[in-house]
């Protein structure tokens, strides 16, 4: 968003199981040490669609000794105020990050200040707000990927001016207003980013596009939890109109979770995203998509549309009260008879599976993570790119598209205040041919009408890829309620395709309250 209006405010609350905490943040590093409470053999939480809507509206406001600026630095929100019917916090939220590239003469860095307001009113209804002004110079693998487009979109988070001093100046505003309708069900409106899935990545929908406005329904009725989300994307690959506005399109997303047994949690969902303007081809609004439990596909037929609908599983095993495994399948589009081993361009689809382990060999706040992510060439694309599974030039599942293979490793420990994060990636997938105006699989903005062919469809096909990336940081904690950390930290990536080899390696320092998923691991 270029402007800078006031955000209008509204809240949810996430989890700890024993008090409420705003649930503003995906961010892993701030959940990774708290979240193995959700996830032990006795608790019956689904997991899976985030951020968590809940009933419990325990406070999370503590009062503790001190001197007013150690307080406010170490241990408690900026402005706390709690009455029995209401509460509010309100917290500055700043990112001063610094770094050094090899091989540039400039230096790295990110200039971010905002805030974060939350609270409640009575026992229903609960609200969040926040407000980022950033300015930063990428490294160069980032900027050239933003100057890629039509549209200078800085990943996840939003459209973004450009200085001649390469400067990238954006704003993020997010926020949301939950409200208890009855004992089973609650309902959530605002403009911000959703989660499904238990792993790093989701291949059903992610964190990794911009905000968008989204309206969430969610039921809870014994081992069952329903969740209805609907939303609204920008197609930035549309002309802006007169008023400078880009088209827009829809979703409507069906999630249904059972916890099977006290181990193994099975959930279904079905999507389909429509576009808005309506031609003898695209049937543009249709309010029969918001039924909130019909099935989406005989829908799509009844009304003789072509609209982009996917459908698959997502599911986890606890091994241990300390360890659990996860996995999804997306199903794009799949013709039985066409498997033969000719590679027929529909069978489109996507996995993940993995896994993480807390506490490993009794050490506390060591966790180990490994996950596989896979997606066939063509998976959430459709032949018109204006409802392909994205919004603001970014994919709604993962960040590299489709077409592509990638394993992710992390370990994360924590002493005291102290934090080491290790992340290591690899990845293969079949990118763009210079100046071939052909499809092959990895772009889901681009028509899957201009493939090569209908059989001989491989993955990895087009130009051969091979993504190395990995991290490394140390950070120490001042303040467990903002996340508010000092971090120093390496980066060093190298991305090998059939025309070059380009390596991107930097060193950074940063002061941050680090509450946000950036996803520049691409």
């Amino acid at each position: 968003m270029k402007s800078k209006f006031c955000v209008f405010l509204y809240f949810l609350y996430s989890i700890s199981l024993l008090s409420q905490q705003s649930n503003s943040t995906f961010y892993r590093n701030y959940n990774i040490f708290s979240e193995s409470e959700n996830h032990t053999i006795s608790t019956i939480l689904h997991t899976g669609v985030k951020p968590f809507m809940l009933s419990n509206l325990d406070s999370n406001i503590q009062n503790s000794e001190g001197s007013w600026l150690f307080r406010k630095w170490n241990k408690e929100h900026f402005i706390q105020e709690q009455t029995k019917e209401f509460s509010l916090i309100i917290n500055p939220i700043i990112n001063i990050e610094i770094g050094k590239e090899k091989g540039n003469n400039k230096l790295i860095w990110t200039n971010t200040r905002g805030i974060v307001a939350d609270g409640k009113l009575g026992n229903k209804f609960i609200f969040y707000s926040s407000f980022l002004e950033n300015q930063s110079v990428f490294p160069r693998y980032i900027t050239n990927n933003i100057f890629s487009k039509s549209s200078w979109i800085v990943p996840g988070q939003g459209e973004s001016h450009w200085t001649t001093d390469s400067i990238f100046d954006y704003t993020m505003a997010s926020g949301h207003f939950s409200y208890k309708l009855s004992k089973f069900s609650n309902m959530q409106f605002g403009t911000g980013k959703n989660f499904i899935g238990d792993g790093y990545r989701s291949m059903i929908l992610s964190d990794n596009a911009f905000n968008y406005p989204f309206l969430k329904i969610q039921t809870t009725v014994g081992i069952f939890q329903y969740t209805n989300l609907y939303m609204e994307h920008m197609d930035l690959y549309s002309n802006p109109s007169e008023e400078f506005a880009y088209d827009k399109k829809y979703m409507s997303l069906h999630y249904l979770s059972a916890n099977i047994t006290s181990r193994w949690n099975l959930s279904i969902f079905e999507s389909v995203v429509w576009g808005n303007t309506r031609t003898p081809e695209f049937s543009g609004f249709d309010i029969s998509y918001l039924n909130p439990i019909i099935f989406l596909r005989p829908v799509e037929f009844s009304l003789n549309s072509s609209d982009n609908v996917l459908m698959g599983l997502n599911s986890k095993f606890k091994i241990s009260n300390s360890s659990h495994l996860y996995a999804q399948f997306v199903l794009d589009e799949f013709s039985g008879p066409d498997l033969n081993g000719d590679g027929f361009w529909g069978n489109k689809y996507a996995y993940q599976i993995g896994g993480k382990y807390y506490n490993v060999f009794g050490v506390n706040n060591l966790v180990i993570q490994l996950e596989n992510n896979l997606s066939r060439p063509y998976t959430y694309s459709h032949f018109n790119s204006s409802q392909s599974y994205g919004h603001y030039f970014q994919s709604l599942a993962h960040p590299l598209g489709a077409n592509f293979n990638e394993i992710i490793f992390f370990t994360d420990y924590k002493y005291k205040k102290w934090e080491i994060h290790l992340q290591l990636l690899k990845s293969k997938y079949g990118g763009k041919i210079i100046n071939d105006p052909t499809s092959y699989g990895n772009d889901i903005f681009m028509s899957n009408n201009d493939r090569p062919s209908d059989y001989g469809i491989e993955m990895f096909q087009g130009n051969l890829s091979n993504l190395n990336y990995y991290k490394f940081t140390v950070s120490y904690l001042f303040n467990p309620k903002t996340n508010l950390k000092v971090e120093s930290g390496y980066v060093y990536r190298s991305l090998e395709d059939d025309y070059e080899e380009n390596i991107t390696n930097f060193f950074f320092f940063a002061l941050k309250s680090d509450l946000f998923n950036r996803y520049y691991d691409y």
